[in-house]
């Protein structure tokens, strides 16, 4: 992957904190649209970070199915034809946290640290944090320049290294 593509990638998915999540529902595919947080671990494996209600169907597909499919996408009026528009599709493995894990604080500390108006719902019952790590990308960077990434480069591109 070539330095400006690298770029346009770790950009994607830093400037954008909502994703469409793909899902299992009783059987169909299931879109919905989730807030992120980001976080890469030393390791260098790239999570991201989502706080999820019970009564959402999507919590309780992910609970049933934990493979789904983020897509971030850029801006709509960033690029001339819709075609062109910037998107990465990432197949993702999602794992609730529970609350006695010793990285849910980390976690839940990196989603409020992009979503302070969601501190109270910390307090609800219903809620859980759940990590959504890719497992590689699909990149489409422009009219007829599309990539297969992978988790490695996918991490790096978000961390910019």
């Amino acid at each position: 992957m070539d330095r400006e593509t690298h770029r346009l990638l770790g950009d994607l998915i830093r400037g954008s904190s909502v994703a469409a999540l793909a899902t299992l529902h009783d059987g169909r595919p299931a879109a919905s649209l989730i807030p992120y947080a980001i976080h890469v671990a030393g390791d260098g494996r790239l999570r991201l970070v989502t706080h999820v209600s019970r009564l959402s169907a999507h919590t309780r597909d992910m609970q049933a199915h934990p493979e789904v499919c983020l897509l971030v996408t850029a801006a709509e009026g960033s690029a001339a034809v819709p075609q062109a528009l910037p998107r990465v599709s990432l197949p993702s493995t999602a794992a609730f946290v529970d609350r006695a894990d010793p990285d849910y604080e980390l976690f839940a500390g990196r989603y409020l640290a992009r979503f302070p108006q969601a501190a109270e719902w910390f307090a609800l019952g219903d809620f859980s944090i759940v990590t959504l790590e890719p497992s590689g990308g699909r990149l489409v960077a422009g009219f007829a320049r599309a990539l297969n990434v992978s988790a490695a480069e996918l991490a790096a591109a978000v961390s910019g290294s």
